[in-house]
């Protein structure tokens, strides 16, 4: 009898213990599991902005941004300003947890997003416009993306030099990895903002201020190692005009590639593709369609000066997949990309036609999805005169759902993120509710000679915005 108790209760006991252990060990796995698990942030990570207009078809909209919204915009303010002391036109892209951006003394910068200091800063050069003696430094948007570098994986930074010479920076230190010349100084330059696609690198080549003006190409890279791989001319050998100071779209579905070209110069034989929009194929830019201006409709200057926007439109049932882009006549025009060589689905007046920079109308379009948005310079709205506007446009057939009455032109592209639009109006930064127009913020530069010319971007809660002033802004809650 006793020897049972005893062996019931060793039994007990063991199971006794053993369900210590378990619930011990089961507190050990929880805790372990608690650890290995990242805390969450206090706010949500949005995705970066890593090329111009935020991705390879130029939408101009960050999707992912849930900390600057409808409710907060009203509560932004400045939380730092760098001085670059040259003008600043590019668009800050962010990736690696940097700012990448440059300014026209010539220097590229990476900055640190939460301090506002330089990293590294590279210079790449300047080229003075031999009919103005202005100096021209970094007014190519970076691209930045991973790419294999002597086998190695490594964030590249893939920007238009001053000096006519595309550069590949290591992101992290900008030690020049290559660099690939594409002309000549003072005559040739690089405005646009390359595209990286497939190990490629993608870049247009423009006359320096139409001074003098040259033959207009268009190239790609190895992205590796910067050999020149292929060659689109715009214009026959010989001739010139047809610069591309825009930068490329890419539909990534196709593979085929989008860009504008800018005004007709001297040639013996008619010049097809100047002022025009031309797709390639990526893998060796052989020409798949181009349209270009009808003469009644080209003005006195001419050129395309923004980036095409890839869209969709429901029309009569059928969805288009669509490329959109102003003109400096001041329309816009909408093309389905399977048939563009037939000429715009429609077409929308957005303002005059260009007559000088303050008039100009070269801001590249943005979609988020749903509404196309596009800004322009001297326009009329509803009787008033207005030097610039912003609006959003129905993208089945370019009506306007609303629209803005600003002050002066817009010259920087759009900027989305989800119910908000953004753009740069002369001395004021602006952002409206992108489903009514209603302006929910502004931001006034009372810096001598300030100019908001260039577009924004907006990654991770932050809205960075440079001016010709030299100061490159950041706003946040």
């Amino acid at each position: 009898m006793m020897r049972r108790y005893r062996l019931d209760h060793t039994r007990q006991s063991a199971e006794d213990l053993g369900r210590r252990w378990a619930c011990i060990l089961g507190v050990l796995a929880l805790l372990l599991i608690t650890l290995t698990i990242p805390k969450p942030l206090t706010y949500a990570k949005s995705a970066d902005w890593s090329t111009y207009l935020g991705n390879n078809a130029r939408s101009g909209f960050n999707g992912s941004e849930t900390i600057i919204t409808t409710t907060t915009a009203p509560t932004l303010k400045l939380h730092w300003k760098l001085n670059a002391g040259a003008k600043i036109t590019t668009q800050p892209v962010e990736a690696n947890n940097l700012i990448y951006w440059g300014s026209w003394d010539g220097y590229e910068h990476a900055t640190n997003p939460a301090t506002g200091k330089d990293v590294w800063t590279a210079f790449l050069g300047q080229t003075t416009v031999t009919c103005t003696n202005v100096k021209h430094g970094v007014l190519s948007t970076a691209a930045v993306a991973s790419v294999l570098i002597n086998g190695v994986l490594t964030p590249v930074v893939f920007v238009g030099g001053g000096d006519v010479q595309t550069y590949a920076l290591n992101a992290n230190t900008g030690v020049i990895i290559w660099h690939t010349s594409l002309g000549s100084q003072p005559d040739h330059f690089l405005y646009g903002s390359p595209a990286v696609f497939k190990g490629k690198v993608y870049i247009g080549v423009s006359s320096h201020g139409d001074c003098p003006l040259v033959q207009g190409q268009f190239v790609e890279l190895n992205a590796s190692t910067g050999a020149l791989e292929h060659t689109f001319n715009v214009v026959p050998n010989g001739c010139t005009g047809g610069s591309v100071w825009t930068a490329p779209t890419i539909d990534v579905a196709t593979s085929v590639l989008y860009f504008s070209t800018g005004n007709p110069g001297t040639c013996s034989s008619t010049e097809t593709m100047a002022p025009a929009l031309i797709a390639v194929h990526t893998a060796d830019l052989s020409l798949v369609a181009s349209w270009k201006v009808p003469l009644k409709a080209q003005s006195t200057d001419g050129d395309f000066g923004s980036t095409p926007t890839l869209f969709q439109a429901n029309i009569g049932g059928v969805v288009h997949h669509m490329v959109g882009l102003l003109n400096k006549n001041g329309i816009y025009y909408a093309f389905d990309r399977a048939n563009l060589s037939a000429g715009p689905l429609w077409k929308v007046k957005l303002a005059s036609p260009t007559v000088n920079d303050k008039t100009n109308n070269i801001a590249s379009s943005a979609w988020n999805g749903a509404t196309l948005f596009a800004a322009a310079a001297h326009t009329t709205i509803n009787g008033k005169d207005c030097a610039g506007s912003l609006r959003a446009l129905n993208p089945v057939n370019g009506s306007f759902l609303w629209q803005v009455c600003l002050q002066t032109a817009v010259l920087g592209a759009v900027t989305l993120v989800p119910g908000l639009a953004v753009v740069g109006e002369g001395l004021s930064l602006i952002i409206v509710q992108a489903k009514t127009g209603k302006q929910l913020f502004s931001f006034q530069d009372t810096m001598t000679n300030a100019d908001f010319m260039g577009p924004a971007s907006i990654s991770n809660g932050m809205l960075y915005q440079g001016n010709i002033d030299g100061y490159l802004y950041a706003f946040g809650p």
